[in-house]
């Protein structure tokens, strides 16, 4: 059974000011983000048994957590494989948006496996739209508030000035469906995105008490580790159609430090 791991990026200049900041590019890691980043791949070369897929959303501090994520984990005994054009991976894959790691990180880090990384869109951050880069307590509670509707299953509401919920979640269920379609078999995957739409997608691919979700921070560098279901082919073409067709369908075997989560009751 391969596993799927939803990663949130390491620490950045913005979350030490608190800042909703979910616009491209987006701020750089702090240093110990970077640490923080180095140590989820050492984290993850230790329950990893085969190779590891490492991709990203294109935000920069996913970008800069994953190659240093790569480059440690590899540093620890792991075995990256590519997802770089001609790769098997690449080959299968029919999703859109995928693209090597920027010029900015591959310049500013020099690692020896960036080139084995690629980045995908449509796996952001819930943008914050009208309350982007605020760090007021007023502009926190309106961006989370929505995310709690979204958990509970009001995926019309919108986030001020940006998407709503049902748009993300179609977006983003698809990408990674696309991606776990063309995953080599006895492969693991680690995709760095964001705290608040990792909750998000998470709750829904695990069919989760919405208000376990909603409580369950994350914090950086921490994940979400799901049971990739033996049926991810047949799923994955549901969910080109319907996204509802994998509600609940994976298991999370861990989330963050808090264990394994609480489903929902039906």
């Amino acid at each position: 059974m391969s596993k799927l791991y939803l990663v949130r990026h390491g620490q950045t200049t913005s979350n030490t000011i608190h800042a909703l900041d979910t616009a491209l590019p987006g701020a750089d890691l702090t240093k110990l983000g970077r640490e923080q980043a180095s140590n989820v791949g050492s984290i993850l070369a230790e329950r990893v048994d085969g190779p590891l897929l490492v991709m990203s959303s294109q935000a920069a501090r996913a970008q800069q957590t994953a190659v240093l994520l790569a480059d440690s984990f590899v540093a620890r005994g792991g075995t990256l494989a590519s997802t770089a054009e001609g790769s098997d991976f690449a080959s299968g894959f029919a999703g859109s948006g995928l693209s090597p790691i920027s010029d900015a990180t591959s310049a500013g880090f020099g690692l020896s496996h960036t080139e084995q990384v690629s980045t995908l869109s449509d796996i952001a951050e819930i943008a914050a739209g009208d309350y982007e880069m605020r760090n007021d307590e007023d502009a926190h509670e309106a961006y989370h508030r929505v995310l709690f509707r979204w958990l509970h299953g009001e995926l019309e509401v919108p986030v001020d000035g940006a998407k709503n919920g049902a748009e993300i979640l179609s977006a983003y269920i698809a990408q990674i469906m696309s991606v776990l379609n063309a995953l080599p078999e006895g492969t693991d995957v680690a995709v760095v995105s964001h705290g608040a739409i990792i909750r998000f997608i998470a709750r829904y691919l695990g069919g989760l008490d919405p208000e376990w979700a909603f409580a369950g921070y994350l914090a950086n560098t921490h994940f979400v580790e799901l049971d990739v279901p033996d049926n991810v082919r047949e799923l994955a073409e549901a969910a080109q159609n319907e996204p509802d067709a994998v509600e609940g369908a994976f298991n999370i075997a861990e989330w963050g430090t808090l264990g394994t989560p609480d489903k929902l009751e039906c």
